[in-house]
């Protein structure tokens, strides 16, 4: 029995130890200017917790195809900003404002997405402060 609850004890100690490793990351990995690309094909909207993900193909300046991964809150946050798990589908063409990730590779986090027919959602409400300190919507 004392076996059995030492083992308890280590595993509940471990588990107390380990939980800051598991803690939600930050946007220290992100640019602080939002990168503006207009006629974004999307290519699949992944409607999931803990972030969903919006991915979408982009030509940039050069003319060169660029596969994008960008990440927006979760489910339940986003949809009181106005999305759902049907607000993008394959082949929709989108303006996206994306935080680039620092190392310069095709992903990042969402600012706001403007879909074909105007309609603007971002990725807070207008009395959430930025992470990323004053910016223009």
């Amino acid at each position: 029995m004392k076996k059995v609850l030492a083992s308890i004890a280590l595993i509940a100690g471990l588990a107390l130890i380990a939980s800051p490793l598991f803690a939600h990351h930050g946007d220290a990995a992100y640019s602080s200017t939002p990168l503006i690309m207009k006629g974004c094909k999307v290519t699949e909207f992944n409607w999931m917790n803990p972030h969903s993900l919006i991915k979408f193909d982009y030509k940039n300046d050069k003319g060169e195809l660029q596969h994008w991964t960008m990440e927006i809150g979760s489910p339940p946050s986003m949809t009181l900003l106005g999305w759902n798990r049907n607000t993008l589908h394959y082949g929709d063409v989108i303006t996206a404002y994306v935080y680039q990730s620092k190392t310069g590779a095709p992903v990042g986090r969402t600012n706001k997405v403007i879909l074909a027919d105007g309609t603007v959602l971002a990725d807070r409400d207008d009395s959430t402060p930025s992470r990323y300190g004053d910016e223009k919507k």
